[in-house]
């Protein structure tokens, strides 16, 4: 069974992703923030992660940055609140550093699966 770490700040959306993951078949550990993903890609094998762009502590971009340097061929999407906006600085950062996509709230969850397992697949 495939394994997907949820970074997020928001308690509800952490648990809707968690649910919307386990009923799609993952199993799924998750952080309100990414100051402990150093520690945690470093304890578990995962298959992708899903992280927050704005966090306390530890934003979705010094996330991307700790998993990349723990695991470089780990799949990361990024997920943000914030309004889409095509040359947003903060998104455009994201997907330099790795993240797959960086997809909006609320996201619509048959594009989040199925970029998920596209995110998968290309890695394997």
């Amino acid at each position: 069974m495939q394994r997907i770490l949820v970074i997020d700040d928001d308690e509800l959306f952490r648990d809707y992703l968690a649910a919307l993951l386990k009923r799609a078949g993952y199993q799924v550990r998750t952080l309100p923030n990414g100051s402990a993903v150093d520690a945690a890609v470093q304890a578990e094998p995962f298959d992708a992660v899903v992280t927050d762009l704005f966090m306390p502590l530890a934003d979705g971009i010094e996330t991307i940055r700790a998993v990349r340097k723990r695991v470089p061929t780990l799949p990361v999407i990024g997920v943000t609140g914030e309004v889409e906006q095509e040359n947003d600085p903060c998104r455009k950062a994201m997907t330099v550093l790795g993240a797959k996509v960086v997809l909006s709230k609320p996201i619509d969850a048959s594009v989040f699966l199925t970029t998920l397992r596209e995110a998968i697949s290309a890695r394997a």
